[in-house]
């Protein structure tokens, strides 16, 4: 079958003068109504699909060379096939494929039952093909349908030549059923049946069972002696080297069935596909990492697919050169964007190897975790002609050399020094090298090979996907140079004083002590924590029996999806600004005037609290106000007028980590609501590794987020209000932290919101992230459910994905009222609290 990108690649001219190209609106106008995402135009132009949303942006950037060339009359070629495309009232005559963008792969389950159906569906190319009425078949092809126009059409064409369908690119005949194959696809639309996905006016379009998306990535690589059997609820893991899989080709739109004569179904058989081999670079042919242990008065290097290799390093210096030398080991991984970096091999050093390496296994240094800079293994290091970074010799050093202008890196991570964290990795330093090296590596396939702590992996993730430079030819220096990448975080940009911490120099100016500043001039975007006031609860919630807890699955993670952030400095705008939604910012506005049910906490402050007075918010709260019908007039305003989706990679592979490892738990997005509850009943009783993992990649989005507003380490050399090393990170940005805390408080209080509209339900109390309800039953189910029996549209839903929510506990509604009328947040304590 061949690829309908391709197809219209083929038939697009490339002689002849180059078209101007249009505006940015019609760039989208044409690529919508042809039918293309983002990602299949980028994929015909080989760019990513960012490149594709510059270009369709406001201000664009404008495509040069042969790739600019390309796109210009690919538009063109769009414009003319849909300018003569027929009208809806000629039956006869189909408009071009419409392919649509899938944004996930398909499952591999199609059978052969459904390939067949499919087949017809798009070429009547098949056997038994319905009866036809020639007499009403048109002799002769209509000029304006495009399966005729083109060059090299049938009619030029010998008997038994084959050549692509100009609709679906699929291999079709000369002659159909012993007729010439433009007279039989015109008697198959004067019987009104319509071909290539294409669906005649007015009739009803039928459609094919569409299997459940499944993420991109690939299964995680776990020990093989927990791996289940093919046809268990967790897919067949790999042990091979891990790097990014390919991508699949969109799937078609669905298409219509053939008529079929009443048989008896052939039983469905489940097979299982080979998967798909990964490309792995030669330079990385070992994997991503090793982890070194020293047993038997041997080091030995365990990789991420069960093969050991011996090391014959004794020092810090020589594992550095060993670990480098392509002739040894082969470690690394793929840059994850082109204008990237390879990552580093990681070297992860067990008690034993830590040891080995004649460090100690118990540093004395317990709060900054350092070695001292005139310790014997710094000082030969050094003397190797290797460097440290600035923070030294700590739990996750980094090793580097420059060689011939290329730059020379070697991560490494003491477990001894509690490399990883307990409250992200849990006890995964105690496990046994092979195993420790396969839930890494694993990591490293989903996420990115580990370069510290998951804050740390998280930010390093974010420049990685986006990174702020490219290399550049210059004509004047005769060289490539570095340049900015525009939409990325590539400059160190200040806060506007209402978004700064308070140990800021900004603030420390206006308010030299600390704890003096007013708590009107700072941006407090955090995310709720609310208790109903006992005397709200009505008697209807009273006489209920239950109360229900539903957690916001990863609800940080799903606000970054589609979010504009700032990607530049803030502009002050001090009188009166009309307010921009589309403007990532900070806005100073009065919104204690706007009244709501007290039922509900209130959206405008973190502590559920109607606010005392003007404050300052971020877009996504005053965008809400609107929603709520306020009418909003700002005093003053800070905001970026450069922006961008930068946190939509970032999002969309954590997202594809999640969604893969909670398949391997057997939690997958396919699940009815009662599967789905089962399933999330006990997935923390399947595979340890695989739950380590999940809680890995979970602190990863948390941490990330947090991080852009990292502070000071509070110790006896912090000195108040003065600049911390943090400040001179590009991804220090507390702006995008309170845009993104804004947003899924948001996000949340619009469904319960909604809930509350429909179903006359109102939260007992919310906790970051999990809110309660008073129910019937211990099961939430009929807490998300509207006076219909159906899902309230706009609230919660049960399910997998971010922003979906779970079921976090149920308890009695005694035991929540006791605990009510002393003030006491429930959704702190629901989990714990046991029946």
């Amino acid at each position: 079958m061949l690829d309908p990108v391709k197809v219209v690649l083929a038939q697009v001219p490339l002689v002849g003068p180059v078209p101007p190209l249009p505006d940015p609106k019609e760039r989208t106008r044409l690529r919508e109504q042809w039918g293309w995402s983002k990602t299949q135009l980028a994929e015909a132009l080989e760019v990513s699909r960012e490149t594709v949303w510059t270009w369709e942006k406001e201000p664009p950037r404008t495509p040069r060379g042969k790739t600019g060339q390309l796109y210009a009359r690919l538009l063109a070629h769009f414009a003319t096939e849909l300018a003569a495309a027929p009208s809806a009232d000629t039956p006869t005559v189909a408009p071009p494929a419409v392919v649509p963008a899938t944004p996930a792969p398909l499952r591999e389950e199609a059978t052969a039952r459904e390939d067949e159906e499919a087949q017809f569906a798009f070429d009547f190319d098949v056997e038994d093909p319905p009866e036809l009425s020639w007499d009403t078949a048109l002799a002769k092809p209509d000029a304006a349908d495009p399966e005729y126009d083109l060059p090299g059409s049938w009619t030029e064409l010998p008997e038994g030549v084959t050549r692509p369908c100009a609709r679906c690119g699929r291999p079709t005949a000369f002659l159909v059923a012993g007729q010439p194959r433009h007279v039989y696809l015109q008697a198959m639309a004067s019987m009104g049946v319509p071909r290539c996905a294409t669906q005649t006016a007015g009739a009803p379009a039928p459609t094919l069972p569409t299997p459940a998306p499944t993420p991109a990535t690939s299964t995680p690589v776990m020990p093989s002696d927990t791996a289940l059997a093919p046809d268990d609820a967790m897919p067949e893991l790999s042990a091979t080297a891990p790097t990014p899989a390919p991508s699949r080709p969109p799937a078609r739109a669905a298409a219509p069935q053939r008529p079929r004569k009443a048989a008896t179904p052939a039983p469905r058989r489940k097979t299982a596909k080979p998967a798909a081999v990964k490309q792995v670079a030669p330079e990385h042919a070992d994997g991503p990492l090793a982890v070194l242990d020293f047993t038997d008065g041997a080091l030995t290097a365990h990789l991420v697919d069960g093969r050991t290799i011996a090391c014959p390093a004794k020092t810090l210096q020589a594992l550095a050169t060993w670990a480098l030398d392509k002739k040894k080991i082969r470690l690394g991984a793929d840059r994850l964007h082109d204008n990237g970096f390879h990552q580093d091999p990681l070297l992860v050093l067990t008690h034993g190897a830590v040891a080995h390496f004649g460090l100690p296994t118990d540093l004395a240094d317990q709060e900054d975790l350092r070695l001292p800079a005139d310790h014997t293994v710094v000082k030969n290091i050094q003397k190797a002609g290797w460097e440290l970074t600035k923070s030294g010799l700590g739990p996750w050093p980094r090793l580097f050399k420059r060689v011939d202008g290329r730059r020379h890196c070697v991560q490494l991570a003491l477990l001894p020094w509690r490399a990883l964290e307990t409250r992200a990795w849990g006890s995964a330093a105690d496990l046994p090298a092979p195993e420790l090296a396969r839930l890494l590596g694993t990591f490293a396939d989903l996420v990115l090979t580990p370069r510290g702590t998951v804050a740390v992996t998280a930010e390093e993730l974010m420049t990685a996907l986006r990174p702020p430079t490219k290399a550049v030819w210059s004509e004047e220096s005769g060289k490539y140079v570095s340049a900015n990448v525009p939409d990325t975080l590539h400059t160190v940009v200040d806060p506007a004083p209402c978004e700064a911490p308070d140990e800021h120099p900004l603030v420390v100016a206006d308010y030299p002590e600390a704890g003096t500043r007013p708590a009107s001039e700072a941006l407090d975007e955090e995310a709720c924590i609310w208790v109903r006031p006992y005397d709200l609860i009505t008697d209807d919630e009273h006489a209920r029996t239950s109360v229900v807890a539903l957690d916001v699955a990863v609800a940080f993670l799903a606000a970054c999806r589609r979010l504009h952030v700032g990607t530049g400095p803030a502009t002050h705008r001090p009188r009166n600004p009309r307010f921009d939604p589309e403007l990532p910012g900070s806005w100073y506005v009065d919104l204690s005037t706007i009244e709501l049910d007290p039922r509900l906490p209130n959206p405008f402050t973190s502590s559920g609290d109607r606010p005392q007075g003007p404050a300052w918010y971020a877009t996504p709260t005053l965008e809400y106000a609107v929603e709520l019908g306020a009418d909003v007039r700002p005093m003053e305003a800070w905001v970026r007028e450069t922006h961008s989706p930068y946190l939509q990679p970032w999002y969309e592979r954590l997202r594809a980590a999640y969604l893969t490892t909670m398949a391997g738990l057997g939690v997958t997005t396919d699940l009815d609501d009662e599967a789905f509850l089962a399933a999330m009943a006990g997935y923390k009783n399947g595979d340890p590794a695989l739950v380590t993992l999940l809680d890995a990649i979970k602190a990863t989005a948390k941490s990330g987020i947090g991080k852009l507003r990292q502070r000071p380490n509070i110790g006896l050399d912090y000195v108040f209000g003065e600049p911390w090393p943090a400040l001179n990170r590009k991804t220090w940005r507390p702006d995008i932290r309170a845009i993104i805390l804004s947003k899924a408080r948001i996000n949340m209080h619009r469904k319960m919101r909604r809930l509350a509209e429909v179903a006359n339900r109102y939260p007992l109390a919310v906790n970051t992230d999990c809110v309660i309800y008073a129910a019937e039953t211990l099961s939430p189910l009929p807490v998300l459910l509207g006076p219909d029996g159906q899902p309230v549209r706009g609230g919660f839903r049960l399910g997998v994905n971010p922003g979906s929510v779970k079921h976090q506990g149920s308890q009695t509604f005694q035991w929540a009222a006791d605990l009510l009328a002393d003030g006491v947040n429930i959704a702190n304590e629901i989990k714990d609290a046991s029946l």
